[in-house]
């Protein structure tokens, strides 16, 4: 993608951060055009370099699938933080750093004497942004969290999955995609404000607190009616409401019947499709569009009580016209006559298959220099003069040495290499050629 204007570009964000959180902000920062700088050591790296490989790609330190599409457009460099020598570099590069980041549990980036004091007196006008599963200050700062442990205590988790059973969870670390979200429009903001101020500022995101706007009506609910989240029939799982017994809306809109998910043809894991219907009038039309099988027209389904009253057997009645027919199949007969109706969608169906995705360009195609041409997620937001998009996949492991440590911070390739030989760029111990066998330690 060309002549894209870049609203960041001349910011430089030394990254720090690891893992889906912190990296989700930096990854959204390089989008917009800003120089980020991801700090890493070859001992010590980022656990995301292990995690999610495509099933042709050899596992190795540089090639992760996962990686590679969370750190799209970032530079990536080596340094040892633990040496004094280390960290007098970090302090080097801080000074010439309009932002630093990072995702460490509370009190990590003080015991490196980074506290938000000390940066402002070595980079005045720095903003300093950390994400961490409580916050920084608080009773509960040093508990450590994970995006699925966040969710749990943010109340998401138990108000999730299918009524008078245990809560689902939320599958995929959706906090931390929240809070790495969160992250980049407050460095936004930070940058706004220190455009117009020249003051730097410190940005403390509780990945808990991300998630309480997601919790909103629960919280509303108990507030205003002290009603429990955790009650007979709610959650109602995939269906609107459960039964006449509990016939609260539950925060979804309109009340509906049937309103499900149902097993389509193929087997597969996401061979489902999704199906509401709201008044009798949308029933008799879903019965003549699927042909007036004989059920359709017992009594006890002709209006949206009797329906109600019989949800199971009329959800194992549609699911016997469903699970004969493709999922797309059903979507495109019942949506083609004005019905709700949704395939539920596995990776495959969103970045091949989908029509509107691929319309609104959202997967973006990188050359890496390892995997070769590769779809990365694109950024879900469409601006008509400052379209973000990345420039670059993935850095290897210390990639922009060089670049960093002699573009940057003036350094001679003798010094950088000099520096590389006694273990501040790169460990001692550790031949490059030996990268590849580096494992996760789990």
């Amino acid at each position: 993608m060309t002549n894209q204007a870049e609203v960041l570009k001349g910011i430089r964000v030394l990254d720090f951060t690891w893992s889906v959180s912190g990296a989700t902000t930096t990854r959204i920062l390089a989008s917009f055009g800003a120089e980020v700088i991801k700090v890493e050591w070859p001992k010590t790296p980022d656990a995301m370099r292990f995690s999610m490989y495509a099933k042709e790609d050899e596992p190795g330190l540089d090639n992760g699938a996962f990686f590679n599409n969370l750190s799209a457009g970032k530079r990536g460099i080596t340094l040892n933080v633990k040496s004094e020598r280390g960290m007098e570099l970090i302090h080097e590069l801080l000074k010439k750093s309009d932002v630093v980041t990072e995702n460490f549990s509370a009190g990590v980036f003080e015991k490196w004497g980074l506290d938000y004091e000390t940066l402002e007196k070595i980079s005045p006008g720095i903003i300093y942004k950390s994400i961490s599963g409580l916050g920084h200050s608080g009773r509960n700062k040093k508990y450590g969290t994970w995006g699925p442990t966040a969710a749990a205590l943010s109340g998401m988790t138990y108000t999730s999955g299918l009524p008078d059973t245990h809560p689902s969870g939320w599958g995929y670390s959706i906090l931390d995609v929240v809070a790495g979200y969160t992250g980049a429009y407050a460095v936004m903001t930070a940058l706004y404000h220190k455009k117009r101020t020249g003051k730097g500022q410190y940005i403390d995101i509780s990945q808990v607190e991300t998630a309480m706007h997601l919790t909103g009506a629960n919280l509303l609910d108990y507030t205003v009616n002290k009603r429990s989240s955790k009650r007979p029939g709610f959650p109602p799982g995939n269906r609107s409401i459960v039964s006449k017994a509990t016939p609260e809306n539950s925060y979804r809109g309109k009340i509906g019947c049937p309103h499900n998910s149902y097993r389509c043809a193929g087997g597969g894991q996401n061979d489902w499709c999704t199906i509401a219907i709201f008044s009798d009038d949308e029933w008799n039309t879903f019965k003549q569009a699927i042909g007036n099988p004989i059920w359709t027209n017992y009594d006890k389904f002709n209006t949206f009580e009797g329906r109600l009253a019989h949800q199971d057997e009329l959800d194992k009645n549609i699911e016997s016209y469903t699970i004969e027919r493709d999922k797309y199949e059903v979507m495109e007969l019942l949506q083609s006559n004005r019905i709700a109706c949704g395939a539920v969608q596995m990776n495959e169906d969103l970045m091949v298959n989908d029509p509107q995705l691929k319309s609104r360009g959202l997967f973006e195609n990188l050359q890496h220099s390892l995997l070769g041409l590769r779809s990365f997620e694109g950024i879900p937001i469409k601006m008509s003069k400052t379209q973000p998009y990345f420039q670059k996949s993935g850095p290897l492991m210390g990639e922009d040495n060089t670049y960093v440590f002699g573009t940057i911070l003036g350094y001679s390739q003798d010094e950088i290499d000099r520096l590389t030989n006694e273990g501040v760029l790169w460990p001692e111990d550790m031949p490059k050629d030996e990268i590849k066998a580096i494992r996760p330690l789990w």
